[in-house]
């Protein structure tokens, strides 16, 4: 709902004072005295707001203002302060940003439903303004992305429901003003037929500068502070938020070969300049720097001192309190128990050893903070290959994606053909994706969400062998190879008892068979294939 105010020296948008030549020159007059009286008294009139239905909840509020003071420079000499008032009486303090030209703007979260109130102030006292609006508490957006309060190993929505991530990389070009829109349509149109709902953008806020990436692409700059820059940004974000689509940025907010500010005082403007503009948003998470700030060899380019600061920094900006992490070195995860992280991050491990795997995940998962396995299971890339000495089969592929899931992390897919921004995550033609392999995660997700994924939990403790998640009435345990397992711990007793006891065919969850402990109390899989066992009590 668009608001719009009166200041001393701005006309009210609608209504513009101008002469026009059959006016009345006493009634100009008239109008010219009262623009001064506004003008010396510092008086503003009350923000007015264009027709519009409520704001659904979960969405963003943002009101306009037209002001005729010039500044030097508007994104320092002066700060659009807002504090707003929800529904429920409490209040949140904010500010607003600089649109370009006479245009200013603020926006909010809409997070509760009801009549909302706010005051607007310049902080040189040129202009202030006070309205409202109202959010309805009909809505079709699922909330704020968030830490899965009841299970927080997951990621979850402010709804209330857990979100599982399904993770797509995708290179350089996706923001570019020179790669037509309509390509990036069809890529979207394709992103969405096979089943993703995250996307990891690798020149997201800034451009990664390196030939082969970045360079040549025409990505927002959004560094020095440009309105029309952020703009041309935000078009695209609205179009995935329309999708359903998460967006993470994979370069984050300080990019590796980009041209972030380095003074802390540039670095604290561009960050209040970015949350004000993006903060609102549901569907968005931070990601401080990246990739591999830390790595090392004598690579680092940012020390983890200022990985903290700059995480603290950001975190203590943003009312709504998105997600925070870094995107990490291949390796176990240093900010794991950082005060200022609420997920985590992994590069690896990269490797087809499906306990090394599991292992990894797991040892840099935090029992309280989701996880993002980033750079984990990349079709075809540089650095797996290096590792493997080949690339994955379909086979590993599905095996490893299970293994992911079993940990309760966030799978990041990459099809590639050489780095990050190669093969079809560098041009997203959909002509160039290897179609066999989407389709195996496409089936591994699905199955997934066809469970209360949300309630279950790693429990490597409760399976003699393979891979599991359990809750105290669920257990989903994974047998890459088939075999027999015996459950342990609480489960010992629980599974004769359980009410559903499945056989599901990993390779086809489709195809479900009944399972029935042994004599000895093990559960043993229909053959040598992978197999998933469901139990619930």
């Amino acid at each position: 709902m668009p608001a719009v105010a009166c200041s001393g020296i701005a006309n009210q948008k609608g209504c513009p004072m101008q002469s026009h030549p059959f006016t009345p020159r006493a009634f100009i007059e008239k109008a010219a005295c009262l623009w001064l009286l506004c003008l010396f008294s510092g008086w503003n009139a009350s923000a007015q707001g264009t027709a519009q239905s409520d704001i659904p909840l979960y969405g963003f509020f943002e009101g306009t203002l037209e002001h005729g003071r010039n500044y030097p420079d508007p994104y320092r000499d002066v700060t659009l302060h807002v504090r707003y008032t929800r529904p429920d009486g409490t209040q949140l303090s904010f500010w607003g940003f600089h649109d370009g030209g006479r245009t200013w703007r603020f926006r909010a979260h809409a997070d509760q439903p009801g009549a909302w109130r706010y005051e607007a102030e310049m902080s040189d006292g040129s202009l202030r303004t006070k309205g409202e609006f109202r959010v309805s508490k009909n809505t079709t957006l699922p909330g704020m992305i968030t830490v899965h309060r009841p299970n927080p190993v997951w990621f979850g929505f402010a709804g209330g429901k857990p979100f599982l991530v399904r993770g797509l990389h995708v290179g350089d070009r996706f923001f570019a003003a020179n790669w037509p829109d309509a390509e990036r349509q069809r890529f979207l149109d394709w992103v969405q037929e096979n089943g993703y709902n995250f996307l990891s953008i690798a020149s997201h806020f800034l451009n990664r500068d390196e030939e082969g990436r970045g360079r040549g692409w025409e990505t927002p700059k959004l560094w020095p502070l440009d309105a029309d820059e952020y703009r041309k940004m935000e078009r695209i974000l609205n179009d995935l938020a329309e999708r359903r689509i998460v967006a993470w940025g994979f370069a984050g907010f300080f990019g590796q070969k980009s041209n972030y500010p380095r003074a802390p005082a540039d670095q604290e403007l561009y960050i209040r300049y970015t949350l004000a503009r993006l903060a609102p948003m549901w569907h968005v998470l931070w990601n401080v720097a990246g990739p591999e700030p830390n790595l090392g060899e004598g690579l680092r380019w940012m020390s983890d001192e200022e990985v903290t600061r700059l995480g603290r920094l950001i975190a203590s900006l943003d009312p709504w309190k998105h997600p925070i992490s870094v995107h990490n070195r291949t390796g176990d995860d240093p900010f794991r128990d950082s005060d200022w992280t609420t997920y985590g991050v992994l590069q690896g491990p990269k490797t087809p050893d499906l306990a090394t795997l599991s292992r990894g995940l797991l040892e840099s998962h935090h029992p309280a903070k989701p996880l993002l396995a980033q750079e984990t299971l990349w079709s075809r890339n540089t650095y797996h290959l290096r590792s493997l000495k080949r690339d994955y089969t379909d086979k590993e592929i599905r095996q490893n994606a299970w293994v992911i899931q079993m940990s309760a992390a966030g799978l990041v897919f990459a099809d590639n053909d050489g780095n990050s921004s190669t093969g079809f995550t560098g041009t997203l033609n959909p002509a160039d994706a290897h179609p066999t392999r989407h389709a195996i995660l496409r089936r591994i997700w699905d199955f997934m969400e066809s469970i209360p994924f949300g309630e279950l939990r790693p429990a490597q403790e409760s399976v003699s062998t393979g891979y599991a998640l359990a809750s105290g009435t669920s257990l989903l345990a994974y047998l890459p190879e088939g075999g027999s397992v015996r459950l342990r711990g609480a489960w010992e007793s629980k599974a004769p008892r359980a009410s559903q006891a499945l056989w599901i065919n990993a390779r086809n969850p489709s195809e479900k068979r009944p399972a029935k402990p042994d004599a000895s109390g093990a559960f043993a899989a229909p053959d040598q294939e992978d197999w998933l066992l469901w139990l619930k009590q």
